[in-house]
């Protein structure tokens, strides 16, 4: 498995030490954090570095998201995979400042490929209800929502109301 992907504006790598203080930076706005079904709060330089050490533990595609500077590379979100083969579920984040650029719908394209180089056929994932920037990314990228028992479709459970729970063919 490829540990990075390159887009037109993006770079996306499996995190590293260096990377512990901007994302605990990152996952102090509280707007990104709500977002995500499980991230502890406050976010500190512990949870950051385990993170970190369980990117790449299965094989599965998990990135950082950063952008090119003059000065380097600056963090701008994160994306990847969780789950079993049957169940595999995208999770992606953007921090807040760059939020309205379409960098989640650039990262979770370029995911979307990496899984599917991988041999997977198709991928699950999660909004909340209220969360319409999500919902409009998962649609660009060809998602549809499902109800969690539908039949012909072997989907993980439902665990929260509050969340629609989508699937993509690859």
């Amino acid at each position: 498995m490829s540990t990075s992907q390159r887009t037109d504006r993006l770079i996306l790598r499996a995190g590293q030490v260096k990377d512990i203080d901007a994302l605990v930076s990152a996952m102090s706005e509280h707007d990104v954090v709500s977002q995500l079904s499980s991230v502890p709060w406050p976010y500190s330089s512990a949870d950051a570095r385990k993170f970190i050490e369980r990117m790449q533990r299965d094989g599965l595609p998990r990135y950082l998201i950063f952008e090119a500077t003059d000065s380097g590379e600056r963090l701008v979100g994160g994306c990847g995979v969780t789950g079993s083969a049957e169940h595999l579920k995208i999770g992606y984040w953007v921090h807040k400042a760059h939020w309205g650029r379409g960098i989640a719908t650039e990262a979770v394209s370029a995911l979307l490929g990496a899984i599917a180089n991988q041999g997977y056929d198709r991928v699950f994932a999660e909004h909340k209800m209220e969360n319409v920037s999500s919902l409009r990314v998962l649609e660009k990228l060809g998602f549809v929502a499902i109800a969690a028992r539908e039949e012909g479709v072997n989907a993980p459970a439902k665990s929260d109301p509050s969340l629609v729970l989508r699937v993509k063919a690859l």
